[in-house]
């Protein structure tokens, strides 16, 4: 027999521990549906009253039959219900996950003897004995109630419905239609309204949980067929003959369930601890792939641990980089020398030690690599800043040109999305994007006017050298994009290529910007230099023709917020 006390999510499926509650009420996983405020708690709540609402009226309705047949065979009537009494309070726990017996039989029995009244009465009689037994909270106890009442009912309505004098083989198949029709209220009743409650398709919900138990159902009718032709026959003690072997299996499972739970109970804990294993391997495969991606900077690196860290344990998580760790924390320490400090304060100390000897040494292991390619990046930058500065001695500028146009550069790039290796790529490409001038006579670089035709056409190839000169190098294609396109307008009119538009590299369209924007606010031979305003509202002015509007807005945006960028002390504020 089932009631309204199963756990369908998570729990064994056949062959292990059952996971329904053939004998139980309402379980935690309706009280959780119950106290939640959701569409599926208040179609839960609609169902269990229209359920409740139904068994009252067939009580009503059927009380006159019962009382009659009660008062007719009061002591046979009694032991009908005391059997029934006795076969729920053998129900079986199944490990802590639900509980079977096989009081339905005696409910099927009471039914097809003294009718559907009694049948019914015999229904609430069982869920009362159960209800004190598991000690249930009242909406429990009402759909349980309510449900086996109507479940009993309707078997016995089947049974009395079809011809069942005669022989007993005669009976045989209404006592089987009347199983028949107790299993599919009694379980269509319950999956309906777990289904209901969790959201699970009412078919899908029964072949999850229900449909192992279809074989212990249909044997209700024959055994119930069996105990009430018994008990017409020989009376009390062929009933007892006939309930007597169910409720023997009933303690022999009992009995193996005993010798077998502390198996079962390790087996679980075994369960639970490779799940948490499995939980923490897949974090921690997670965690080393985030470090990975996160090497390009140490500081990102170190945003990115404490971030992580602080969601698999739920503490506070303070990681730093370099010698210098806050005291306290515990130092991370790569091929013996201190490159970061970790400290972890609260939250679940008990996976934090699980976890600690796998992240420390992977953590250590990715801020040294991050601590040396930032070493590295930073050298050759610097070589990269110095062979751009001889350019800079050829084409006449005040120095640090190069190195203006590539911190405005990379301000643009972050604004406009850029990280990682591109942004790397950009700032070495604004380095070296005019380093082609080296094949342009000095006579030309150095001339104080304007260029004649003849001129422009030998200017214009500076591009196409700088990049030949960087092929060579194994360098990001980002770099020779701005090498190649950085000259290039929005209008088509720029050089090399005459590209236009969107054609033209966003990195190349950066440097452009960054460049015109130095080169507008540094003193030049035939002019004096402007003010960073004055600079940006010619740009902006330009803004679709020479220069991408993305690239000026982000500009704008910068001369904003981060005005020391572009050498300007202080906040402005720019109308777009």
């Amino acid at each position: 027999m089932k009631q309204l006390g199963m756990q369908p999510r998570g729990m064994p499926r056949p062959g292990t521990s059952p996971p329904i509650d053939p004998e139980s009420p309402i379980s935690s996983t309706t009280d959780t549906v119950i106290a939640r405020a959701s569409p599926e708690a208040a179609a839960t709540g609609f169902l269990i009253s229209a359920v409740a609402c139904l068994a009252t009226a067939l009580i009503i309705f059927t009380w006159h039959g019962a009382a009659t047949a009660a008062t007719a065979h009061p002591v046979d009537f009694a032991v009908f219900f005391v059997l029934t009494a006795a076969l729920m309070l053998l129900a079986v726990d199944i490990y802590g996950k639900g509980s079977i017996s096989v009081t339905g039989v005696t409910l099927l029995a009471t039914g097809f003897t003294f009718g559907v009244g009694a049948g019914i009465l015999a229904g609430v009689f069982a869920a009362a004995v159960h209800a004190v037994r598991r000690r249930s909270k009242p909406h429990k106890s009402v759909f349980n109630a309510a449900s086996f009442a109507i479940a009993a009912g309707a078997g016995a309505a089947v049974y009395h419905a079809l011809p069942h004098a005669g022989s007993p083989l005669e009976a045989l198949v209404p006592g089987c239609a009347g199983g028949i029709a107790f299993w599919i209220v009694n379980i269509g009743l319950l999956n309906l309204v777990m289904s209901v409650s969790h959201g699970i398709g009412f078919r899908q919900f029964w072949n999850e949980n229900f449909r192992w138990l279809t074989f212990h159902y249909l044997a209700f009718g024959p055994l119930a067929i069996a105990c009430t032709i018994a008990y017409e026959k020989v009376g009390l003690i062929g009933l007892f003959a006939f309930a007597l072997p169910p409720a023997l299996l009933i303690v022999s499972v009992q009995q193996y369930i005993e010798k077998t739970r502390a198996s079962v109970a390790e087996i679980e804990r075994a369960n639970d601890e490779l799940r948490r294993s499995n939980a923490d391997l897949t974090d921690l495969f997670e965690f080393a792939a985030g470090l990975a991606a996160q090497t390009h900077d140490s500081q990102q690196l170190a945003i990115y641990a404490r971030k992580s860290l602080a969601r698999l344990t739920g503490a506070h998580v303070d990681v730093t980089v370099g010698p210098e760790i806050r005291q306290g924390a515990t130092p991370l320490a790569s091929a013996g020398r201190v490159v970061g400090g970790l400290l972890i304060q609260g939250g679940d100390a008990e996976r934090w030690e699980r976890l600690r000897e796998a992240i420390e040494p992977q953590l250590a292991t990715a801020l040294e690599s991050t601590t040396l390619a930032e070493e590295v990046r930073k050298t050759h930058l610097e070589t990269i800043a110095a062979l751009s500065r001889s350019m800079e001695a050829k084409d006449n500028y005040i120095g640090g040109h190069t190195e203006r146009v590539s911190d405005i550069a990379v301000g643009l790039a972050k604004r406009l999305g850029f990280s990682g290796p591109d942004l790397d790529a950009i700032e070495i490409g604004a380095l070296m994007h005019d380093i082609g001038k080296i094949g342009i006579p000095e006579s030309i670089l150095h001339k104080p006017g304007p260029l004649d035709n003849d001129e422009w056409i030998v200017m214009k190839r500076h591009p196409v050298i700088s990049e030949l000169i960087l092929s060579e190098i194994e360098l990001s294609p980002v770099v020779l994009q701005i090498a190649r396109s950085s000259h290039e307008r929005m209008d088509g009119q720029g050089y090399p290529d005459g590209l236009e538009g969107d054609s033209i590299p966003m990195p190349a369209r950066i440097v452009l910007v960054a460049d015109a924007f130095d080169a507008l606010t540094t003193d030049r031979p035939y002019r004096r230099a402007r003010r960073p305003k004055a600079a940006i509202d010619e740009i902006v002015l330009n803004g679709g023709k020479q220069f991408c509007p993305l690239v000026v807005s982000a500009l704008q945006a910068l001369y904003r917020d981060e005005p020391q960028v572009l050498g300007e002390i202080g906040l402005t504020v720019i109308a777009s």
